[in-house]
């Protein structure tokens, strides 16, 4: 209990200066979290949940966090191909070769890593005009996921695959059918039965936040709150893409358990497999951005929005830090405002190689 105690006292309270940022940035609310591999060393809050309502943020109230729901996906992956159900260089055919017929010729070679680095080519569909005219896809959402992934497939691709780095919500959404159907469960199940529970994040969920709001750009630059229970909502079958909530502590464990196996430790994957997984091929690796940031080179990052949140996460393994920071707006001021944070927090927290 004492040293409970003494790690809860050692950790940084960042809310002063997250309200000063917001303050600046005319942002809602900002969370922030700084952890190492021993643990948080930093986090913080601040801000209300919807605009013009009094109730604050909590430390524990998820946010939206996008595309950052993509290094889970690719983490889910990484955990069946340590399983042998999958390899990297499974292909798309060896796991629905019924598809074979159907799909792009071009596609035939793309593997998972192609899929998890951006790299198969398959389009995009990241703007609301790509879901325009979708055939409709009946179903539970496993279905679902499996007849939209088999769709796109028939699309011509955006480049040839390999060829350049297409960012594609598509391709994670296909990684994460062949998941479900060499593990005979679905990503729901994995996301909380080996991520969420084992990782101890009793925020994290699929969907939007209810108590958080997330805001909106008008025409005119001001901010409107986005009721999580209305017409904007993401289809369910491109979760492992981007529709995962939070709060930056949760977010910042996950990040902790790669952290830890980017630095040789065994956690939800094994060093080993981390190294696959954070190795950078065009111009990202497995689930994961790969940049200089922060004075140290190979970080792991990667930021994601839908729209009314934005988030952005990275690891600096040789700095043995790890930072989540996010906010409830999606605008421009929101995304300059949290990316200058994160840049800032892993050159303040980061231990120096000659420490």
């Amino acid at each position: 209990m004492l040293a409970a105690l003494l790690v809860l006292a050692s950790v940084v309270d960042l809310s002063p200066e997250l309200r000063t940022a917001a303050d600046r940035a005319s942002l809602p609310a900002i969370q922030a979290t700084v952890t190492k591999s021993a643990g948080n060393g930093a986090s913080g809050t601040t801000g209300i949940a919807v605009l013009d309502r009094p109730m604050r943020v909590r430390a524990t109230d998820p946010f939206h966090i996008g595309s950052c729901a993509k290094p889970f996906t690719a983490t889910i992956v990484a955990m069946l191909v340590e399983e042998r159900k999958l390899d990297w260089e499974t292909k798309i055919a060896d796991v629905f070769p019924e598809w074979k017929d159907v799909m792009q010729p071009a596609y035939s070679s793309v593997t998972l890593a192609d899929l998890l680095s951006h790299e198969s080519g398959l389009p995009a569909f990241g703007d609301d005009a790509d879901f325009v005219g979708l055939p409709p896809f009946p179903g539970a959402t496993v279905e679902r996921r499996r007849a939209f992934a088999r769709y796109v497939l028939t699309l011509p691709p955006a480049a040839p695959p390999r060829s350049a780095y297409v960012y594609s919500n598509a391709g994670f959404v296909v990684a994460a059918a062949m998941a479900d159907k060499v593990s005979g469960r679905p990503w729901e199940w994995w996301i909380r039965k080996r991520i969420f529970r084992p990782l101890h994040m009793r925020s994290a969920g699929i969907g939007w936040p209810r108590r958080v709001w997330g805001h909106e750009a008008a025409d005119d630059g001001r901010l409107t709150p986005v009721d999580p229970r209305g017409k904007y909502q993401l289809p369910d079958y491109l979760a492992p893409a981007g529709d995962l909530q939070m709060s930056a502590d949760d977010l910042a464990a996950f990040l902790r358990a790669h952290l830890r196996a980017m630095r040789g430790e065994k956690t939800l994957i094994s060093p080993a497999t981390s190294a696959a997984l954070h190795t950078k091929r065009l111009r990202s690796a497995l689930g994961f951005g790969s940049a200089a940031v922060a004075g140290f080179e190979n970080v792991a990052t990667y930021s994601g929005s839908a729209g009314t949140f934005f988030t952005v996460i990275a690891i600096a393994a040789d700095g043995d830090v790890a930072v989540a920071v996010s906010a409830n707006a999606g605008n421009e001021a929101a995304q300059k405002t949290v990316g200058q944070l994160l840049k800032g927090y892993l050159a303040r927290f980061a231990t120096s190689k000659a420490e």
